[in-house]
Parts: structure tokens; C-alpha cells; sequence
């Protein structure tokens, strides 16, 4: 029987998405990109400077590199973030600005269709991954809290779904309410489905 992650990175192969990586100057997330592109999980947008990356000697072919310092996409990029942000008080300086901080880089990616997912988190809190991901993506509809999960595989276990279990919430909501453990439980759920 296949592990939930032997399922989850068939699943993967075999709907091909592209992943945002905006943390490229991390080794831990540059041997992650060549582990991903080896095995065909995911096609990979790695954020970063590409000199620097080429210089720790990752097996990288496919992967793409993008310098969000210097990448031709910055205006676009940072005039989508202040149309959407306009009506908080966000000034085209402030968008601009922010086309510096890769997690808002990498976040407006995603949110203007060049990618379909982003992971981060290797060298940014919890926080600085969220408050992007806030502000330019935003909650799922009649989502009242928002809150993470992780995935634990415990082999040859009885208990869970078959030794696998998923933890919320970790990282985000840590003192909830008796309304809001209920609103993670029942997140949770369908995320695990």
C-alpha cells in the first residue's frame, strides 16, 4: 500500500503544476528544486540570484530562475499589488518597494496565474509567508479563520488513516476559540480529503 506521500507525489506527476520557491539563496530549498525537477513532481520557479544559485553547483536544468532584483516582470508585478492593494492606502512606491521582498514577489506570481502554488517558510516566519498571502490572495470565500496544518506518516500505526495524521493549528491560530477549533477541524478535514 503507497504511503499518503508516495499518493500525494503520484497525484503530482501526474497533473504537472508549477511551484513558486522564493527562497533560492536556501540550500535546503535548492536541493529540494533539483529533487522535484529530477523526479518530474513539479515544474519549479525558483526566486533568487541566479549567479548565486549557479555557484552552489544544484543540478537545476528546467528549473526556472528568476531574479526578482532585476527581473523585467517588477512593474507589471508591483502594478497588479497596487490595483489590488489601492483601496488599503498602498502607493505604487510601496508596491514597487515590495517587489524586493521575495515572498511578495513570489505571491504576486501566483496570484497573476504564472504559477499555481507557492512553498515557503525554509527561512521566513510564519508571519512574513502569511502576511503576503493576506493581503494579495486572501482567504477562501466564507473562510472565518485561517489557520495551517502538517502531515506526519508514523509507519506500521494503527491509528489515524492509517499512520497518517495531519496537526492543526501549529503555526497560525495559537490560542482559538472554541468556534475557531471547530472551523480548523472542519478545514482540516477537507484539506486531509
Amino acid at each position: 500500500m503507497a504511503t499518503f506521500l508516495e499518493t500525494m507525489i503520484e497525484k503530482a506527476r501526474s497533473d504537472k503544476k508549477t511551484i513558486v520557491l522564493p527562497e533560492g539563496n536556501d540550500d535546503r530549498v535548492l536541493e529540494a528544486a533539483a529533487k522535484i525537477v529530477e523526479q518530474g513532481i513539479a515544474d519549479i520557479i525558483l526566486i533568487g540570484n541566479p549567479d548565486e544559485i549557479a555557484s552552489k553547483g544544484y543540478a537545476l536544468e528546467g528549473v526556472e530562475i528568476v531574479d526578482n532584483t532585476t527581473s523585467p516582470l517588477r512593474g507589471e508585478l508591483a502594478d497588479k499589488l497596487f490595483e489590488l492593494r489601492r483601496a488599503k492606502g498602498m502607493t505604487e512606491e510601496e508596491a514597487a518597494s515590495l517587489m524586493d521582498d521575495v515572498m511578495y514577489f513570489g505571491t504576486i506570481l501566483l496570484k497573476t496565474g504564472r504559477a499555481d502554488g507557492l512553498v515557503g517558510g525554509a527561512c521566513h516566519a510564519t508571519k512574513d509567508m502569511l502576511h503576503p498571502a493576506l493581503r494579495i490572495i486572501k482567504p477562501a470565500p466564507g473562510t472565518k479563520t485561517v489557520s495551517s496544518f502538517f502531515v506526519m506518516e508514523v509507519p506500521d500505526c494503527a491509528y489515524g488513516d492509517a499512520g497518517t495524521f495531519m496537526f492543526s493549528d501549529c503555526a497560525v491560530c495559537i490560542q482559538p476559540s472554541a468556534e475557531e477549533l471547530s472551523e480548523i477541524a472542519v478545514a482540516t478535514a477537507k484539506s486531509y480529503e
